[in-house]
């Protein structure tokens, strides 16, 4: 209950000092990171819905990272060479990266924007004009601290976690990553939020909704990349760093401040 009137408080709290105070929205660079493998149709699916989404396109580059052994790499160049997706801004690297986190720091250090957005290829987008909603949330952070912006998906308690946070460069810059590269595969998000509510960095938008097909709950959503990731321990190894770095997140939330 805390957080949750918490989180209300401090949205309304940000959006009335904007409008009494600055009360101009600016428009914001965004760029979206997205590993994926072996799941173009997903790909696909994903960029189906930001075309009929997204209210400025000019403005979204996409950052795409696909190992080197993608057994699908031909099925995502032929998605490339659509006439449907031609006004879309690809960045495409081909290479082999560990972990979920280490790829998506590679990505973010070649992206421009001044907003960055983590995605997944199994996620949707939703609300209508997400991308000028995103401009209207960091517009009330006119002074241009480090601020986490927290979106909705199908996650039951929203103001305890965000599977998506989107984060500005500012926050970037302040740590130098996206996510921490501790973990073997999970906690690229966990990790953003846990920084989030220690350093007060964040906001909570209830205007911005995606959602995530995962193969946890949807069972037709099952692919051999989902397999893979969970014949592992890798979750169990995670949840044990996760416990071991409390006092790393510590010192890096006050980066934030």
């Amino acid at each position: 209950m805390y957080l949750f009137s918490y989180t209300i408080y401090k949205y309304y709290f940000f959006t009335i000092k904007f409008l009494l105070i600055n009360n101009r929205i600016s428009r914001f660079k965004i760029s979206i990171l997205l590993p994926t493998r072996e799941r173009s149709k997903k790909f696909e699916r994903m960029l189906i819905s930001l075309l009929n989404t997204c209210n400025d396109l000019s403005r979204v580059e996409i950052l795409l990272l696909i190992d080197e052994d993608d057994k699908e790499i031909n099925l995502y160049n032929e998605i490339f060479k659509k006439d449907l997706f031609k006004k879309l801004d690809f960045k495409i690297i081909i290479k082999n990266l560990k972990t979920h986190a280490i790829r998506n720091n590679f990505l973010a250090k070649k992206c421009t924007g001044e907003i960055i957005f983590p995605i997944n290829d199994d996620m949707i987008f939703i609300s209508k004009d997400w991308d000028s909603i995103i401009d209207k949330e960091f517009s009330k952070n006119y002074d241009n601290k480090p601020l986490c912006l927290w979106i909705k998906s199908n996650i039951k308690y929203p103001y305890l976690h965000c599977d998506y946070p989107i984060i500005n460069r500012e926050w970037y810059n302040r740590l130098g990553y996206v996510g921490s590269e501790n973990f073997n595969f999970w906690y690229l998000d966990t990790w953003i939020c846990g920084l989030s509510m220690l350093s007060g960095k964040y906001i909570v938008t209830p205007y911005i909704v995606v959602d995530q097909l995962s193969a946890n709950r949807i069972s037709k959503e099952i692919d051999e990349t989902h397999l893979r990731n969970i014949n592992t321990d890798k979750a169990d190894k995670d949840l044990r760093i996760w416990n071991e770095t409390k006092n790393e997140r510590l010192i890096h939330s006050k980066l934030l401040l």
